[in-house]
């Protein structure tokens, strides 16, 4: 006979959010596409922002060819990556991670993983390819090309307090 403890319906509950995170490290860095892929329900959407260009991939199959692209250049250029839990719930793990291309260290990202019955159905990445200090030149013309208006308000502000 059963116990009531077995009874009990069994609440669904993504990874354990470090193994989670150590796994997807370990499949970043390798390029291992079909693990990557096999993470995903075949319904599961995939919403990517890299430096402000959104990419919406809905079903697996549009998944495939977005994450196969993404593998790809991820090898070619010599990705690598550390995966850090932010934090974790029932059904949702939220990363960050640093790295780059090479030897360069100044990517930034955070993911957002949602689960149902163990496999992803929804991947939220927000990634920054070239972080900067917000002093250097650079980030400053960067920032001035795509947020004018934000730039000069910071300018007036830091003027007017002596920043």
């Amino acid at each position: 006979m059963a116990s009531p403890e077995n009874d009990a319906p069994q609440l669904h509950r993504p990874p354990d959010a470090s193994t989670f995170a150590a796994d997807i490290e370990r499949i970043t860095n390798e390029g291992l596409l079909d693990e990557l892929l096999a993470l995903f329900a075949p319904d599961a959407v995939a919403d990517w922002i890299m430096d402000g260009a959104h990419d919406h991939h809905r079903g697996i199959d549009a998944i495939r060819t977005a994450t196969t692209e993404l593998v790809a250049i991820g090898k070619a250029l010599g990705l690598h990556v550390r995966k850090v839990v932010q934090c974790a719930d029932r059904d949702t793990i939220v990363l960050t991670w640093t790295g780059g291309f090479g030897t360069s260290h100044r990517q930034f990202g955070t993911e957002i993983w949602t689960f149902r019955d163990g496999l992803v159905v929804h991947q939220q990445m927000y990634s920054y390819l070239d972080v900067r200090p917000s002093a250097s030149p650079l980030a400053g013309l960067r920032l001035l090309a795509i947020a004018p208006k934000v730039v000069a308000s910071l300018v007036k502000h830091r003027w007017r307090n002596n920043i």
